[in-house]
């Protein structure tokens, strides 16, 4: 997957398309796709959210399910629920879930590559890739304040749990700023609603 500042553009709300606030954020979304590591996150001391769960944050206390041993393992991992319907200020007839991907350290990506026979020459143009967001399975998290170091969460690998087991572990990782937070949907989408995929659902005649 390939895009540029021209196609995060399309998708900023309309609450944002006045500059000064939009030529900030696609200076920013320019800056990560290319490739930074700082500005992901809300620093440290300037985090209104800390007790909140927000779309996009990082947490410890998830748990898996593992078919292997049939056993439940803790893990890390980035919240792909909405805002809106995690959050404790409204009340729901039936308990909420929370959908999660797994956040695990780009060096074991890396171990699964080398694994896998690849060279170091398309080792390191995979992780150039992974790191300039343009792998759709696949979000990269640089190592930066609350990590030591990177990692990615694995998009294609979901789960669900009740908030409510989940309280019971909790500790917030960190929260993407505005920019981390809108390159993070924008990657959910292409990666989940990629309505141009090429298949011609059309009624066919089948033959027999």
């Amino acid at each position: 997957m390939t895009f540029d500042a021209d196609d995060l553009r399309q998708h900023i709300p309309y609450y944002l398309t006045a500059a000064p606030d939009q030529k900030v954020l696609l200076t920013e979304l320019k800056k990560l796709i290319e490739g930074a590591d700082r500005g992901y996150f809300v620093p440290a001391g300037y985090d209104g959210y800390t007790a909140e769960m927000l779309q996009g944050d990082g947490w410890r206390g998830f748990q898996i399910f593992s078919f292997k041993s049939g056993n439940l393992k803790m893990a890390r991992g980035i919240v792909l629920s909405n805002s809106c319907d995690v959050s404790d200020e409204n009340t729901r007839v039936l308990p909420p879930n929370v959908t999660f991907a797994p956040i695990v350290k780009l060096s074991k990506i890396v171990e699964r590559f080398e694994a896998h026979g690849l060279d170091g020459e398309k080792v390191a143009s995979r992780l150039t890739d992974i790191k300039a967001q343009r792998v759709t399975n696949m979000f990269y998290i640089p190592a930066d304040g609350p990590l030591d170091e990177d990692h990615v969460a694995l998009l294609d690998d979901l789960h669900s749990m009740p908030i409510e087991v989940h309280r019971s572990e909790a500790e917030k990782l960190f929260t993407l700023s505005m920019a981390g937070f809108y390159l993070f949907v924008f990657k959910l989408s292409v990666h989940f609603c990629r309505l141009h995929e090429k298949v011609n659902r059309k009624p066919t005649q089948v033959a027999g």
